[in-house]
């Protein structure tokens, strides 16, 4: 019994240290490379664009009001397009209060000819009359 005591502790430890040896070690983790965060003026440009596009296809009145491209404009007046719609969900007015946001004196009067209205807006019914008065 006294020999059992004695070898009760090493035999433990010799069952523990077998334990131990057996379990292989982790590997360790591998460092990801740095992850390079992406570039605003791509990403916003990007977003201009898809807007743009998308823009072009549903308002084309409004869309060539705010590229002030006047053959744009032109064509789609003769395709039929509101010349008073309006985009809520964008913050985008009537082209006539877009074009004088602009200060794009050509198409306010393409615009007006085509019958557009600021539809309540006093800072473009300002610009409107102001536009008249100077004759462009």
């Amino acid at each position: 019994m006294r020999a059992l005591r004695l070898l009760a502790p090493v035999l433990l430890i010799v069952v523990l240290a077998g334990c131990a040896a057996e379990e292989p070690p982790r590997p360790a983790p591998r460092p990801r490379p740095p992850v390079e965060p992406p570039k605003p003026t791509g990403n916003a440009k990007y977003q201009r664009d898809l807007i743009m596009g998308e823009l072009v296809r549903t308002h084309p009145v409004i869309a060539a009001t705010l590229d002030r491209n006047m053959d744009q404009l032109q064509a789609a007046l003769k395709k039929g397009g509101k010349v008073n719609e309006v985009r809520r969900d964008m913050r985008l007015g009537p082209p006539l209060r877009e074009a004088c946001r602009l200060g794009w004196t050509a198409g306010i009067e393409e615009l007006q000819a085509h019958g557009a209205q600021c539809l309540g807006d006093p800072a473009c019914e300002r610009c409107v009359q102001n536009t008249i008065r100077t004759g462009g």
